[in-house]
C-alpha cells in the first residue's frame, strides 16, 4: 500500500514540477513580446503563449508571434534567445508537410511540420514541427490570411 501511495505522490510531482515550468517558460516568452513591443512600437501578443497570433513547435521552444498592424514577426528560437524582429516579407513562401501512415483501417498524420523559405542566405529554410496535422491546417489558413492579406 505504500509504495501505491509514494508512486502516486511521484507522479503528482512530476506532473506538477512539469507545469510549473511550462508557465515559467511561457511567462518569459510573453517578457521577450512585452519588451519588443515596449522598444519598437510592435504589438506582438503578451497575454497567452495558445494566441492565435503565436505559432508554436510542439514544446513551445521556437516560438514566431506576429503583429498584423506592422507587418512584424517576432522569432524565438529556445529559451536563450531574445528574439529576433523581422518583417513579413522575411518569410517568402511556407508549406505544411507530414508523413502518412496507415494501419489497422486507420490514418496518421506523422512528422508534422512546416518548411518556411526565407529571404535570408545563412538560414534559407526554417522547419517548425507541430503539434498535429489540424493544428498545421489552422495555422496554414492564418499564414494565408497574416502574410498575405
Amino acid at each position: 500500500m505504500f509504495n501505491i501511495i509514494s508512486i502516486v505522490l511521484t507522479i503528482v510531482a512530476v506532473i506538477a514540477w512539469a507545469v510549473h515550468r511550462q508557465q515559467k517558460r511561457h511567462k518569459a516568452l510573453l517578457a521577450k513580446f512585452r519588451e519588443h513591443n515596449q522598444r519598437l512600437g510592435t504589438a506582438f501578443p503578451e497575454d497567452s503563449v495558445d494566441s492565435e497570433l503565436i505559432l508554436s513547435d510542439k514544446d513551445k521552444k521556437v516560438v514566431i508571434a506576429f503583429d498584423p498592424q506592422s507587418q512584424k514577426l517576432c522569432m524565438v528560437d529556445g529559451a536563450k534567445d531574445p528574439g529576433e524582429v523581422l518583417d513579413f516579407s522575411y518569410i517568402r513562401k511556407w508549406q505544411l508537410k507530414w508523413t502518412e501512415k496507415s494501419g489497422s483501417g486507420n490514418l496518421s498524420f506523422l512528422n508534422v511540420h512546416f518548411d518556411f523559405s526565407t529571404n535570408d542566405l545563412k538560414r534559407p529554410l526554417i522547419r517548425i514541427p507541430v503539434a498535429g496535422k489540424g493544428y498545421g491546417d489552422t495555422w496554414n489558413s492564418r499564414l494565408g490570411i497574416l502574410l498575405q492579406g
